[in-house]
C-alpha cells in the first residue's frame, strides 16, 4: 500500500479506534514484571539474601527464551492471528506473575521465571503492532504510539502499586496483586475488542479495513542488510536502555533518595513515556521514522549527565522525565520502520525476531549492571555507559536508507491484498 503523499487526517483512528484500548493495556501488561523489580531488588536483597545480580537473572531467562520463541510466535502470528495468541497468553502470564510468590530459593525464583517467561512470549508487542499495522497506514505511527503508551502507564504506575503493595502485605502478595490486576484488566477487554475483521461479525467490516501491503517474505527479510541494521539497533539500545530504566529504583537510591521517593520520581519515567510516544508518533507520520529515532536515542545521553553532575530529586525527576520521552519512541520507531521497510508479510516473523533480540537485552542488561554495582558499589560505570552506546544506536538508525516501494517491489497493484484477519 502507497502512503498517501498528503498532510495525514484522522479518519482511520475514527474507524478503528476499538482495536486500540486492548493493545494498549495488553502491553501495559506486558512490561509490568520489568517495572516491579526495581522495587522488589532491595526487598529480595534485604529479605531472602539474594544479590542484586542474582535477582535480576529472571530477565536474562526470559531474554533467552526470547531469542528462539519470539520468532516462533511471530510466524504463528502471521498463521493464524494474534487474537487467540494473545487471550491465552493474558492468561499463562498473569498466572507466572502471580506464582513467583512462591518462590523459597534462588533456583525456585529462576524456575518461576521460565512459566513467566512463557506467558510473556504470547503477549509481546509483535502480537499487537501486528493487528494495528493492519488497520492503519496513514494513521500507522500515531495508532502505534496509544497502543505503545502501555508501557509509559505501566512506567508510571507499577513502581509505586508494587511499592504499596510491598509496604502494605509484602513482596509475595504485591506479586499475587499484580498478577490478578492484570488479568481483571486485560483479558475482558481483549476478549470484547480485539476482533480482526472477519471476527467482528460485520460483512463489510474488511473492505472497510485498510489492507496489508505484501512486503517481503521472512526469507527476503532477514538477508536484507537494512534488517541487520535495524535489528542491530534495536539490541544495543535495548541492552543501553533496560540497564537504566530497570535499575532505575535502586539507581536513584543510591544518589541519596527513599525508596518512596525514588519509586515516585521513577514513575516520572511513565510520563515522559507516553509524552514521547504521542510527539514521536505524530512525527513518525510526517518524516523520516530513521531520523525521529535517531533523535530519540540519543537523550539518555542527557539523562545520564544530569544524574551525574548534579544529585539530588528535582534534577533526578528532570532527568526522568528525558529518560521516558527516549523510552516512548523506541519500540514505536522500530515497529514502524519494520513495516515500512519490509511491508507486512512476514511482519510477525521479522519484528517477532527484533523483539526477540529487544528482549534477550533486556534480559541481560540487568544483570550486567547489577553484578557491576554488586562488586564496585556504584552504578556510575553503568552510567558513563550509557553515552556511546547511544550514540553507536543513532549511527545504525541513519544508516538505513528512504523506504523502499514495496507495491512496486513486490505486487501489483491491482493484486488482491491480504486481509488484516488472515494474514
Amino acid at each position: 500500500m502507497a502512503i498517501d503523499g498528503g498532510r495525514p487526517g484522522f479518519g482511520e483512528l475514527r474507524q478503528n479506534w476499538r482495536i486500540l484500548p486492548p493493545c494498549m493495556i495488553g502491553i501495559m501488561l506486558c512490561s509490568t514484571h520489568g517495572y516491579s523489580l526495581g522495587v522488589m531488588i532491595p526487598v529480595l536483597e534485604r529479605e531472602m539474601g539474594w544479590s542484586r545480580a542474582q535477582t535480576s537473572m529472571g530477565l536474562m531467562i526470559i531474554s533467552t527464551i526470547a531469542l528462539v520463541a519470539a520468532p516462533l510466535v511471530g510466524l504463528a502470528i502471521d498463521k493464524v492471528g494474534p487474537r487467540r495468541i494473545a487471550l491465552a497468553g493474558i492468561l499463562v502470564f498473569a498466572f507466572g506473575l502471580a506464582s513467583l510468590s512462591q518462590a523459597t530459593s534462588i533456583e525456585s525464583w529462576w524456575l518461576l521465571w521460565i512459566l513467566l517467561g512463557a506467558g510473556n512470549m504470547l503477549i509481546l508487542p509483535t502480537v499487537w503492532t501486528k493487528a494495528i499495522n493492519g488497520y492503519f497506514d496513514r494513521n500507522r505511527g500515531i495508532a502505534l504510539a496509544i497502543a505503545l503508551c502501555g508501557t509509559g502507564v505501566a512506567a508510571a504506575f507499577v513502581p509505586t502499586l508494587t511499592n504499596w503493595l510491598v509496604e502494605h502485605y509484602g513482596w509475595r502478595q504485591a506479586y499475587v496483586g499484580l498478577g490478578v490486576i492484570g488479568a481483571a484488566l486485560t483479558f475482558p477487554v481483549t476478549w470484547l475488542l480485539f476482533r480482526m475483521p472477519a471476527e467482528g461479525g460485520k460483512a463489510g467490516a474488511a473492505a472497510e479495513t485498510p489492507r496489508q501491503v505484501q512486503g517481503v517474505s521472512a526469507r527476503e527479510g532477514f538477508t536484507q542488510p537494512r534488517f541487520l541494521k535495524l535489528a542491530g539497533a534495536t539490541l544495543l539500545f535495548s541492552v543501553t536502555i533496560c540497564a537504566l530504566t530497570t535499575n532505575l529504583v535502586p539507581v536513584l537510591i543510591a544518589r541519596d533518595l527513599t525508596p518512596a521517593g525514588a519509586a515516585g520520581i521513577a514513575g516520572l519515567l511513565g510520563l515522559g513515556s507516553i509524552t514521547g510516544r504521542i510527539v514521536g508518533g505524530f512525527l513518525l507520520d510526517r518524516f523520516d521514522a530513521a531520523k525521529v529515532a535517531a533523535a530519540s536515542v540519543a537523550m539518555p545521553v542527557v539523562t545520564v549527565l544530569l544524574l551525574l553532575a548534579f544529585p539530588g530529586p528535582g534534577v533526578a525527576a528532570i532527568a526522568c522525565l528525558i529518560l521516558g520521552l527516549a523510552v516512548g519512541t523506541e519500540v514505536d520507531c522500530c515497529a514502524y520502520l519494520a513495516a515500512r521497510h519490509f511491508g507486512l508479510r512476514a511482519f510477525g516473523a521479522l519484528f517477532g525476531t527484533m523483539n526477540g533480540l529487544m528482549l534477550f537485552g533486556n534480559g541481560i542488561a540487568p544483570v550486567l549492571a547489577n553484578h557491576i554495582y554488586d562488586v564496585t558499589k556504584s552504578y556510575d560505570i553503568v552510567l558513563w555507559a550509557q553515552i556511546p552506546a547511544c550514540l553507536g544506536t543513532m549511527l545504525l538508525f541513519l544508516m538505513l536508507g528512504p523506504y523502499p516501494d514495496l507495491d512496486a517491489e513486490d505486487a501489483p497493484h491491482d493484486a488482491p491484498l491480504a486481509d488484516p484477519a488472515t494474514a
